[in-house]
């Protein structure tokens, strides 16, 4: 009994850690890809300063 309520246990802490890991991964595309936007944008704000 005690056993299985452990693996209930681990099975849920593995599930959280996929979900943070998956959470993650996709912050970190979604960032990856607004950078260079930002970047741009910054070079537009000067250009448009001058």
């Amino acid at each position: 009994m005690v056993v299985a309520e452990d693996a209930g246990v681990i099975k849920k802490l593995v599930n959280s850690n996929i979900a943070i890991f998956v959470t993650m991964t996709k912050f970190l595309s979604y960032t990856q890809k607004i950078e260079p936007l930002g970047k741009m944008l910054k070079q537009l704000l000067m250009l448009l300063k001058k």
